[in-house]
């Protein structure tokens, strides 16, 4: 249901689109089969937002650039790798600090700059989420704010009926690019699967692991960055 737009500038990842209005509706575990599409995906949203953990992986091609996730993530707490074309990252978001650990070819590819690549290449490095190359990578990481960043483009509308994904019932919503959004239909109604068929874009966000998803390690002796 998201474009899962992002741009990639000088050590920073910018994460997904705007979001729509946020809800503060408890999650619903009715079915959603009866329910509006406007209905399924304020529900669906309230049931991200208020689980205590997930885990997202996947792909994203932007016209021809890939961009993998393989994330864990909470309110203010998460983690995992990302990979785009000539960059794999670990990340680690914890206490409003981010972490990062990339080798050299990546950070080359990041900064443009050998002498930053060769100074921080296969060392964590650390800085407040207020450092502005660094707060979108705390965002991506970030439950709240991810979930918060997932829009649809134009109109919502459902398809009839329900579904099986993964051997679930689900209900599914698409939007006016025909991305369509697999939701559970029977109990907390989680989004399960992205399914991205934009101008130029395809791809798959498959989430799982609701409320037990495992967090990596905050990493030690980090090399710190300023706060800006």
């Amino acid at each position: 249901m998201s474009t899962l737009s992002r741009s990639f500038a000088v050590g920073a990842v910018a994460v997904l689109a705007l979001p729509l209005a946020a809800t503060t509706r408890a999650p619903a575990n009715s079915g959603e089969d009866s329910k509006t599409a406007a209905q399924i995906w304020a529900d669906a949203r309230a049931a991200m937002k208020h689980v205590k953990s997930f885990h997202v992986s996947g792909s994203d091609d932007q016209q021809g650039t890939v961009v993998s996730l393989n994330l864990s993530m909470s309110p203010g707490r998460g983690g995992g790798s990302i990979q785009l074309p000539g960059v794999t990252m670990e990340l680690v978001l914890a206490a409003g600090t981010v972490y990062i650990k990339a080798d050299e070819k990546s950070w080359l590819k990041l900064t443009g700059s050998k002498s930053t690549a060769a100074l921080v290449a296969n060392r964590w490095i650390d800085a407040p989420v207020t450092n502005s190359s660094f707060s979108s990578f705390g965002e991506l990481a970030d439950s709240t704010k991810f979930i918060g960043g997932l829009s649809s483009q134009g109109k919502i509308s459902r398809l009839p009926g329900t579904v099986t994904w993964d051997g679930r019932k689900t209900v599914v919503l698409v939007d006016a690019t025909g991305s369509k959004l697999y939701i559970a239909d029977t109990g907390a109604p989680y989004m399960l699967d992205i399914q991205n068929k934009g101008s130029g874009e395809t791809g798959s966000l498959k989430f799982t692991d609701f409320g037990d998803a495992p967090m990596p390690a905050v990493p030690t002796h980090a090399f710190s960055l300023p706060s800006s």
